[in-house]
């Protein structure tokens, strides 16, 4: 209790303030600001000391009953303006672990506020000593919680400090954050098929072709014959893919002999072949995965026995099944905290090529408040495929929404009294 500050103030007065329940004759002397009865600030402690008017020893100034009049034992910290992340060691310093009353003032229409829901907007620490005073006329606030994440705590009071609560204000706790909407299912469409990694496999190389061919191609054509038109035309010059050999001059100079592929997905390709056949290519498509299927283009009948062709052409596409990815979950709004209002639900992206739209996510809960759960994706349809993976699949259920923090964390510790409110529960 402060000490009167007009009329009569006696030292069993002082006593009763400083020395509570001593019985001892008062020495004045023993009261000078700075010693074990009367404290004076620590350095790193913030708080208004209600003592400041006691001298600190009797060279500064004699002491004097009337240096009593309105001083109190007890550091005071006094919020007049909004303050973030607060604590009782960041405010009294080295002082909090003192046995030495202590308290906290929130005016009105000020707030103390979380920035983060992993910290409380005010924490009464572990190393807390002496008698603790929370005093709230304004508004204690714990941060919203991320997208499928828990909001923060407002007041938390730590290990098994004491706390005396007088609370005329509001105190809220941070509401979780919405889930994230499902993932929508897969589903199988059909596409154009892929082909990479070609290879002319009746000649090949920069130079003159190799004499290969089919094994069964001895059983279309009987008689004997070679590729590369040894002995009725001048050997056919092998230009690649996509005339990637550059030739300066004789046959073939012009493509006589390659194949035409662009490359792109989606993209079949083309061969041709002047004066010789077969055509004979190996490649890999999506429909085979990483098997090599051979192609080869040739006549009917056999023109000779060695295979001759004025002009010899072939092209090759396919269609095959493939699978798309289902549409992306909504995010969830975050939760209503500090500075931060509830968030709504974040909307899915939509499924293409019978792939199922993902879930809409959940809204952010307010204040004290759960966030809501994120819906399920759609499901994907199509042709059942098990390669490469299985498919068509059902969208995947959406996240649960972040749990509420709570407005008094430690409560069991804390001695309450006032006409505020609390929003959220404790714990």
């Amino acid at each position: 209790m402060t000490l009167q500050s007009s009329g009569t103030i006696s030292l069993a007065n002082i006593r009763d303030e400083y020395n509570n329940g001593s019985s001892d004759p008062v020495v004045l002397n023993d009261y000078y600001r700075g010693g074990s009865l009367v404290r004076a600030n620590a350095d790193n402690n913030t708080a208004t000391n209600l003592s400041a008017d006691i001298p600190t020893s009797a060279n500064s100034s004699p002491l004097s009953i009337n240096d009593f009049y309105g001083q109190a034992r007890a550091f005071r910290k006094t919020y007049s303006s909004t303050a973030t992340d607060q604590s009782g060691v960041g405010v009294f310093g080295d002082d909090f672990a003192v046995n030495y009353p202590k308290e906290i003032v929130i005016n009105a229409s000020q707030t103390v506020g979380a920035t983060s829901s992993s910290a409380p907007a005010l924490k009464i620490d572990s190393t807390g000593a002496g008698t603790i005073t929370v005093t709230n006329n304004g508004s204690i606030e714990g941060a919203g919680g991320a997208a499928s994440s828990a909001g923060g705590n407002a007041l938390q009071v730590d290990g098994s400090v004491s706390v005396t609560l007088v609370n005329n204000g509001t105190i809220k706790a941070g509401g979780g954050g919405g889930g994230t909407g499902g993932t929508g299912g897969s589903g199988v469409y059909t596409a154009s098929a892929t082909f990479s990694s070609l290879v002319d496999q009746g000649g090949g190389g920069s130079s003159t072709p190799q004499n290969n061919k089919p094994s069964w191609l001895n059983s279309i054509y009987t008689s004997a014959g070679n590729l590369d038109g040894v002995g009725v035309v001048s050997d056919r010059l092998w230009r690649g893919i996509n005339q990637q050999f550059n030739r300066s001059g004789g046959i073939g100079s012009s493509g006589q002999f390659q194949i035409n592929h662009s490359g792109s997905a989606g993209a079949g390709f083309s061969g041709n072949c002047a004066n010789r056949g077969p055509i004979y290519i190996s490649a890999q498509t999506n429909i085979t995965a990483s098997t090599t299927t051979y192609f080869t283009g040739y006549g009917t009948s056999s023109n000779g026995k060695n295979y001759y062709y004025n002009t010899l052409s072939m092209s090759v596409s396919g269609t095959c099944l493939a699978i798309q990815t289902g549409g992306s979950g909504g995010s969830g709004g975050v939760g209503q905290g500090y500075n931060q209002s509830a968030g709504s639900a974040g909307s899915a992206g939509s499924g293409s090529n019978n792939a199922g739209s993902g879930g809409n996510g959940g809204a952010g809960g307010a204040f004290g408040a759960a966030g809501s759960s994120g819906s399920t994706g759609n499901n994907g349809s199509g042709t059942s495929v098990s390669f490469p993976s299985s498919a068509p699949t059902n969208g995947a259920s959406g996240a649960s929404g972040g749990a509420s923090g709570k407005s008094i964390q430690g409560v069991s510790n804390v001695s309450s009294s006032g006409s505020g409110s609390l929003t959220g529960g404790t714990a």
